[in-house]
């Protein structure tokens, strides 16, 4: 049985420090949108710092005691006033309204069932203000990756180990389950002069444009605009990417 890797902020980040496509598209959305803004399933604050930045009024929720600690001692190093607080998704209960609320960088598939999404998404439409926007940003699940060989391991990316600067590598297999369609993802990390790696597991819920569209029109939010891309490009069956902007 392999670790939880949202057990390891930092180590999150390090492998993660290629992730910034998306920074821009949030930011853009924020300075358009303007208002108070809540995040859900914050991580380790990567969107939280960017928003703060700019002087927005930010509240994060997140599950991991850990990751919470983390993001906001991140925060507090760059003296910004925000914070980030544990809380679960599905049943988080906050005295005010949000005018911008987002879910970034698939975080939403770690709902594992389609219950449990709907029970997200309806406290995201309950805690958004009347004229505010709803931002979710999920990839479009690629057959080619859920069904390769899930003896074989595949390279993921390279990066650097944070507690001594090591050269590291991750490598990854998976199965997925067609019936739950859930995905199961073992994550072999290696160190240089390491022969053995470290072994971090998780799953990821698949969840298709069309079974998007009807749980966000469930929850009540209007599907205002559709993206294909970060970059704003109109979604088409040719898109790697489902982000949706939502009203009431």
């Amino acid at each position: 049985m392999g670790t939880n890797i949202y057990t390891e902020p930092a180590l999150y980040d390090a492998v993660n420090w290629w992730k910034n496509n998306d920074i821009q598209f949030i930011t853009d959305m924020a300075d358009e949108i303007g208002g108070s803004v809540l995040e859900l399933a914050a991580g380790t604050g990567r969107l939280a710092i960017e928003r703060m930045d700019k002087g927005q009024s930010y509240l994060g929720v997140d599950s991991s005691q850990e990751y919470v600690e983390y993001a906001n001692q991140k925060i507090k190093s760059k003296g910004f006033d925000g914070r980030v607080i544990l809380g679960d998704m599905r049943t988080f209960s906050l005295p005010n309204t949000y005018d911008f609320i987002f879910i970034g960088f698939n975080s939403f598939f770690h709902l594992l069932t389609n219950d449990d999404a709907l029970a997200c998404l309806t406290q995201a439409y309950t805690h958004l203000s009347n004229q505010g926007k709803f931002v979710i940003d999920l990839f479009i699940p690629d057959p080619s990756f859920l069904y390769k060989d899930e003896n074989k391991l595949y390279h993921v990316t390279n990066f650097t180990w944070p507690e001594d600067g090591s050269k590291g590598m991750v490598k990854e297999r998976n199965h997925y389950n067609d019936e739950t369609q859930i995905n199961h993802i073992w994550w072999y990390f290696y160190k240089e002069n390491m022969d053995d790696p470290s072994l971090f597991e998780f799953d990821m819920h698949m969840i298709y444009p069309d079974t998007m569209d009807r749980l966000l029109t469930e929850a009540g939010f209007t599907i205002e605009k559709k993206y294909g891309n970060h970059d704003k490009t109109p979604f088409n069956e040719e898109s790697d990417y489902q982000i949706y902007v939502c009203g009431k």
